[in-house]
């Protein structure tokens, strides 16, 4: 017999994912300042800043060969940056360079790919 998937385990697996995106970021110099910051235009999964960029990240899992950084496509870029505008306007966070990064991390393993400055 197969059990479907509820809600509830892709609520925790996409935890998880981001867990992992947090860890990645602080062993990398980041310093965490937000995470699910969420709009009615959309929703940042996490925000930080390293020296004077703030840096916004879209965090994407899935199975090793599923490619997860692909379902970040024009209309989810497009969502993003309003969400980014959104938060620029009411956080006027002081900052040299904005940018969008993209974190893809796969299954079992957790490999991480790291991609900067996609929009």
């Amino acid at each position: 017999m197969f059990l479907k998937k509820t809600g509830k385990d892709n609520l925790n697996k996409g935890r998880r994912f981001e867990a992992t995106a947090v860890r990645y970021l602080k062993k990398s110099g980041y310093k965490i300042l937000e995470q699910n910051y969420r709009t009615r235009l959309g929703e940042i999964d996490i925000i930080c800043r390293k020296k004077d960029e703030l840096v916004f990240v879209e965090v994407k899992g899935g199975q090793k060969n599923s490619m997860p950084f692909l379902r970040v496509d024009e209309k989810k870029l497009s969502k993003l940056k309003k969400a980014i505008d959104h938060y620029i306007h009411f956080k006027k966070p002081r900052f040299g360079f904005a940018r969008l990064d993209v974190l893809s991390i796969t299954e079992p393993d957790m490999t991480i790919e790291h991609f900067e400055d996609v929009l």
